[in-house]
């Protein structure tokens, strides 16, 4: 510990590291903050398929990765305080390491270097079904490991000890560039997907269910409380007091690393949850509102916003013998008002001007301009014209399929885009329906990830999905098209081993720019390539962006220090609350009302 204790008194901290004065009194806890966060998720493994960008918002305050990337992008510590390149003169290969800080997971184990080698190694499992994967293979023997021609045996992933971890680079990856490619890995993983997992804590089914007690946290916040249900939707995080301290050392204040007790989330569902989540925040039961529609959306004029690194997108079925040629799937594409679907949307979304979302860096190892600010391959507005001698071309003058879409509780976004839609495309002569999906109230994810787990030609036409993979890569959106690249189950096929994308999507062409991309470390060379994937991806147009996403939020004047990183996701560390004593108080006796009347139902 006193290895520990030195290197926070030397170096620049990371975003949450606050001093280790405390305010709290003998026997006090810290405040118990209620907000209106997020929709709940309906899973708690940050590498599952990223279908909604509120998942980040949790999943970001449980959750700790090596590095993160605060509020301007620029890459910040995490659980590591220290990684670099080097090269390894014994077996001549390009490496670089992360030196991790001592911390525990919330029920008291130390976190470990073979946690982050776990979790990775299951992203990089033929039988996982993440779109992360092809964001490792810089590492070496990734893809072949993926794709089930090696074992995590022969991955270039070790750990040196409890508290280093080595990577070993694809030969030839690093090409002289090494600090760079360190530095562009490094930013890489910030994405809470790399995060670390409890092998002993996940099980096949976790992704679909879990218990509490099996959610471990390696952040700020361990999950203490959950229900998602139509009857009541609450979580509640605690203070991991684990978290880079140490629960021995009885001079260590209780919040020296995390200053509140509880973050309570609340929603009521009988009464529209999110007008009464606004009605709540106005009269200050709620100190922190970061979800909205778009009635409530309109009432604050003090939001702030960050671009949430997700597109909502439409995915063809190019299986589907309409959608099968390229051309039918480019005209549906450009007959789209993408100006008219933001406005439907609402909440600060904007056309999308490419696949790539806003906020995605330029070349993939810093911030720079952005990605889509040198790219724009969609137009605001539809083109018509384009649309019809495009389907000229192709000789297809109609045809029927439908849009599937998530039927949500409260609002009908999903609904009124997928009508609107509808309604451009059969001005083009289509036949489409709209088939709204049907799921239990707080599993709208699971069941669009079980559509596409199941997306064998008949389980979608057009499928409406939120994309959001929060990374700041432009890799992580376009790679995942090819085949051997998707990070999908592998599967044995005539032709061999196989794990092509949710849309069925294949082309020689468009794979081996991915082959390209990931053998590639310059970042002006990946920019260039990535381009020219963005440009066939709207050509081939397997899958359309209609809109990009924000994170927003208002906040009360009695909490402060509060933060976001890059993704708008919100961070909670240094938080206090004026007057939390008395608040804290209401809680107690709000909750100890609501235990009484339970008993007297019994």
């Amino acid at each position: 510990m006193k290895k520990f204790i030195c290197i926070l008194l030397v170096a620049v901290m990371a975003v949450g590291l606050v001093s280790c004065g405390s305010t709290l009194k003998e026997g006090e806890k810290g405040a118990m903050i209620k907000m209106c966060l997020t929709t709940l998720p309906d899973t708690f493994d940050p590498s599952a398929y990223a279908i909604d960008a509120d998942c980040a918002k949790v999943y970001s305050l449980m959750y700790m990765g090596l590095t993160t990337l605060n509020s301007k992008g620029e890459l910040s510590k995490g659980l590591a305080y220290d990684w670099g390149y080097y090269y390894d003169d014994i077996y001549e290969e390009d490496k670089m390491y992360f030196e991790m800080y001592d911390t525990g997971w919330s029920d008291g184990r130390r976190v470990s270097s073979s946690d982050f080698l776990y979790a990775w190694d299951r992203i990089l499992s033929p039988e996982s079904n993440s779109p992360y994967a092809s964001l490792l293979y810089p590492i070496k023997n990734a893809k072949a490991v993926k794709m089930g021609d090696m074992t995590s045996d022969d991955l270039g992933l070790a750990a040196a000890d409890d508290t280093r971890i080595e990577i070993t680079f694809e030969d030839g990856y690093v090409k002289g560039n090494g600090d760079d490619v360190a530095k562009q890995f490094a930013t890489t993983v910030a994405n809470i997907a790399f995060a670390p997992l409890r092998e002993d804590k996940v099980d096949a089914d976790w992704t679909t269910s879990f218990a509490i007690t099996e959610v471990m946290s390696c952040g700020p916040f361990a999950l203490r409380g959950y229900n998602n249900t139509s009857d009541l939707r609450e979580l509640e995080l605690e203070r991991n007091t684990f978290y880079r301290r140490d629960d021995e050392d009885e001079d260590e204040p209780l919040d020296a690393f995390v200053v509140p007790y509880k973050i309570i989330f609340t929603y009521d569902p009988e009464n529209g949850e999110l007008a009464k989540a606004s009605e709540q925040y106005d009269n200050g039961e709620v100190f922190y509102l970061a979800e909205f529609n778009k009635d409530t959306y309109a009432k604050y004029s003090g939001i702030k916003s960050a671009d949430n690194l997700s597109s909502y997108v439409y995915y063809f079925n190019t299986a589907n013998e309409t959608l099968s040629d390229a051309r039918v799937r480019k005209a549906l594409s450009l007959a789209i008002d993408r100006t008219k679907v933001a406005e439907i949307v609402g909440c600060g979304a904007v056309p999308a001007t490419g696949f790539v979302p806003s906020g995605v860096f330029a070349s993939g190892s810093s911030k720079g301009s952005g990605f889509n600010s040198e790219s724009g391959v969609y137009s605001a507005s539809a083109d018509m014209d384009g649309a019809r001698a495009l389907l000229k071309e192709a000789g297809v003058s109609g045809g029927s399929f439908a849009i599937t879409y998530i039927n949500e509780l409260e609002s009908d976004v999903n609904k009124q885009v997928a009508e609107y839609v509808a309604g451009v495309w059969k001005e083009l002569g289509f036949n489409v329906s709209t088939n709204p999906l049907a799921c239990r109230v707080g599993s709208t994810s699971k069941a669009i990830r079980e559509v596409l787990a199941n997306a064998d030609g008949a389980q979608f036409d057009v499928l409406a999905v939120d994309l959001a993979m929060s990374s700041v890569n432009a890799e992580a959106y376009l790679v995942q098209f090819a085949e051997g690249y998707s990070g999908n189950t592998v599967t044995e096929t005539d032709g061999g081993l196989s794990n092509p994308h949710f849309t069925g999507f294949s082309d020689e062409e468009y794979e081996n720019l991915a082959s390209q991309v990931v053998a590639e470390s310059d970042g002006k060379a990946r920019a260039s390539l990535l381009h020219e994937m963005e440009k066939q991806l709207a050509d081939k147009c397997p899958a359309t962006a209609l809109t990009f996403g924000k994170n927003s939020y208002v906040a009360s004047s009695k909490l402060s220090d509060y933060g976001t990183y890059y993704n708008g996701a919100p961070t909670f560390f240094e938080t206090e609350l004026k007057g939390w004593r008395d608040i804290n108080k209401q809680i107690e006796a709000e909750e100890a009302a609501k235990e009484e009347a339970a008993k007297n139902e019994e």
